[in-house]
C-alpha cells in the first residue's frame, strides 16, 4: 500500500469516526489482518500474501525484538528465528534445534506474540517448531498450517520415531558397547535374523530407547517398505483394553502380527497383567515362527521380571540379552563434551571433570544439567563458572548419597556376602577368600564411586598399580564367567539400592 492510498483510507476512516493504524490497513489489504474495521474499509481485499510480505513482517519484528533485549540474549536466542507462516489465529516460527525451541517457548514466546501484535493489530498464538519439520509455508487468512510436530519425528505404524537418533550419535563406552554392537548387528543384517529376539535391559535414562530408534531409522533407510511397529508396553496394554472393549480384536491382532519388525519398549510393564501377557505370547509366537524380528527393552533382565509367565520369560531368553549399565567416569566425560558441543557452549576442563564426577545416575541427568547451565549463563549474561555449575546441578544432586556412605555400604555388602570382616578386607592378609573379597571391593569402589584409583589405594594401604591389577582381574573374570558377572551385577544393584 502506498502512502497516498493510506492517506485516502485514513480520511475515509476518520470521516466515519474510526481509529485505524497503518499496519492494520496494510495487513488487511494483503489478507492477514482480522479486525472488523479493516474489513469495512477493504471489503474486497485479496485473501493471500506473498513471501516477500511475510519477510517484511519478520524484519520489522526482529528489529523490535533486537531493541527489547540485550545483545547477548538477542544473538543467543532470538536472532535467526524463521517466520514460517501466519494465519488468522497462529504464527509459526522455525528454530534450528529442540533445546533452543524449548528455551524460547518458555521465556520469550509471550514477548514475541506481543511484539507481533503491535505490528499486525492482533496477537496470534505463537508456535515454535524445529526447522526440519516445517511444512511448505502457507500464508492464508483463515487457513491453519498442517500440524507440525515439535520434534523431528517420522510417523510409523504405532508410534512416532525420533529421526535424530542414530548409531553415529550414540556415544559408546565400556558399559554400553555390547548393547550397541548387538543393536547394530540387528539393524545391519539382511535376511538372516542373527539375534531374535534382541532383549536390551538396563536402568532408565541410559540409551535403550535411543538404540530402538537407531535400529528403526537404519532399517527404514535400508528398506523403506519394511513394516515396523514401535510401542511402549503400556500403550500395547491400553490398545488391547480398547480393542476388547470395542470388540475389535481382529484389527488389533492384524496390526501386531503382520509386521516385519516389532519393537516394544519397557516390556517389564507386562508384569502381573495376565490377559496382556496371554495376548503378547501369541503375538510373539506368530512373529517368531514367521521369522520376523522382535526387539524388546526392559529395566531388568527377563529372570528378574516378577510375575512374568515362565513361557514368556523363556522366549525372551531365546535370542540375545544385552545390558546397559550406568556410564563410567570416562564415558560420562565423553558424553558431557558431546552434549556441550551440541548445545554450542564452552565448558572448561575443570567444570567437565566436576560434572562427570557428580552426575552418576544416567544420561538424561547429564543432558538436563548441560541445558540448565547454558540457560543460566545466557539469561544472567555471565560466563560459565564453577559457582554457576554448582548452583545449576544442586537440585539434581539432592538426595544422592555422599561418597563416604557409598564406600561404607560397599564394604559392608561385600563383608556380608563373603563372610569376611571389613578390617580383613582392608588389611594385609592374602588368603584366597580375603583377596577375592578385596578385589571385588576395589572393583565396586571404582565403578560405583568417583574416587580416583589413588584414593581407593589409600583405603587399602596399597599403591596405584595394585588397584589396576585388581580391576583387571575382576573384569577378566566377569568376561569369562557369566555366573560371576551376575554376582557382581547383583552387588552393584544392592549398592545403588535398586530393587530387582
Amino acid at each position: 500500500m502506498t502512502v497516498k492510498t493510506y492517506s485516502r483510507v485514513k480520511e475515509k476512516a476518520l470521516a466515519k469516526g474510526e481509529k485505524v493504524c497503518y499496519n492494520n490497513i496494510r495487513l488487511y489489504y494483503i489478507g492477514l489482518c482480522r479486525p472488523q474495521r479493516c474489513r469495512t474499509l477493504f471489503p474486497t481485499a485479496p485473501k493471500g500474501c506473498s513471501m516477500e510480505t511475510l519477510r517484511e513482517i519478520e524484519d520489522a519484528l526482529m528489529e523490535q525484538l533486537r531493541n527489547s533485549y540485550s545483545k547477548v540474549i538477542y544473538e543467543l536466542w532470538i536472532q535467526g528465528l524463521h517466520f514460517s507462516s501466519l494465519s488468522g489465529s497462529e504464527a509459526v516460527f522455525g528454530v534450528n534445534n529442540e533445546f533452543r525451541r524449548g528455551i524460547i517457548e518458555e521465556r520469550y514466546a509471550d514477548d514475541i506474540r506481543t511484539a507481533l501484535g503491535k505490528l499486525i493489530g492482533y496477537e496470534p498464538t505463537v508456535r515454535l517448531v524445529v526447522e526440519d519439520d516445517l511444512a511448505a509455508p502457507v500464508f492464508r487468512e483463515e487457513e491453519t498450517p498442517p500440524p507440525v510436530s515439535d520434534d523431528p519425528k517420522e510417523k510409523l505404524e504405532g508410534r512416532e520415531i525420533v529421526s535424530e537418533y542414530s548409531f553415529d550419535n550414540f556415544i559408546v563406552g565400556d558399559t554400553n558397547k555390547f548393547a550397541h554392537a548387538s543393536a547394530l548387528a540387528v539393524a545391519q543384517c539382511d535376511d538372516d535374523l542373527v539375534y531374535n529376539p534382541l532383549f536390551i535391559y538396563g536402568p532408565s535414562g541410559l540409551g535403550k530407547t535411543h538404540l530402538l530408534f537407531a535400529i528403526t531409522n537404519e532399517l527404514k533407510r535400508k528398506k523403506p517398505d519394511l513394516k515396523l511397529v514401535y510401542k511402549k508396553a503400556e500403550d500395547f496394554t491400553n490398545e488391547l483394553i480398547e480393542a476388547l472393549k470395542n470388540y475389535n480384536m481382529a484389527d488389533f491382532r492384524n496390526k501386531y502380527r503382520t509386521v516385519d519388525v516389532l519393537l516394544i519398549d519397557d516390556i517389564q510393564f507386562l508384569s502381573g497383567k495376565e490377559s496382556t501377557q496371554e495376548e503378547f505370547f501369541h503375538t510373539f509366537t506368530t512373529l517368531y515362527e514367521a521369522k520376523k524380528q522382535i526387539i524388546l527393552t526392559s529395566d531388568r533382565p527377563p529372570k528378574d521380571i516378577k510375575t512374568l509367565e515362565e513361557r514368556l520369560r523363556s522366549r525372551f531368553e531365546w535370542g540375545l540379552i544385552a545390558d546397559i549399565q550406568p556410564p563410567s567416569l570416562e564415558l560420562r566425560t565423553a558424553i558431557i563434551r558431546k552434549k556441550a558441543e551440541i548445545y554450542n557452549i564452552q565448558l572448561p576442563d575443570d567444570i567437565i571433570d566436576y560434572l562427570a564426577s557428580q552426575l552418576r545416575s544416567n544420561i538424561r541427568q547429564i543432558e538436563g544439567a548441560i541445558k540448565k547451565i547454558a540457560a543460566i549463563s545466557s539469561l544472567m549474561q555471565v560466563p560459565i563458572t564453577m559457582d554457576i555449575t554448582r548452583r545449576a546441578i544442586a537440585d539434581l544432586l539432592a538426595g544422592t548419597k555422599p561418597v563416604t556412605d557409598t564406600v561404607n555400604r560397599i564394604f559392608n555388602l561385600v563383608s556380608e556376602k563373603y563372610g569376611i570382616a571389613v578390617e580383613e578386607i582392608k588389611g594385609k592378609r592374602r588368603t584366597d577368600s580375603i583377596a577375592n573379597a578385596r578385589h571385588i571391593s576395589i572393583y565396586l569402589l571404582r565403578e560405583e564411586t568417583d574416587l580416583p584409583q589413588t584414593s581407593i589405594g589409600e583405603l587399602f594401604g596399597r599403591d596405584h598399580s595394585t588397584i589396576i591389577s585388581s580391576l583387571n582381574r575382576i573384569r577378566k573374570m566377569m568376561k569369562e564367567d557369566p555366573h560371576f558377572r551376575e554376582e557382581i551385577e547383583l552387588l552393584q544393584k544392592n549398592v545403588r539400592g535398586d530393587s530387582a
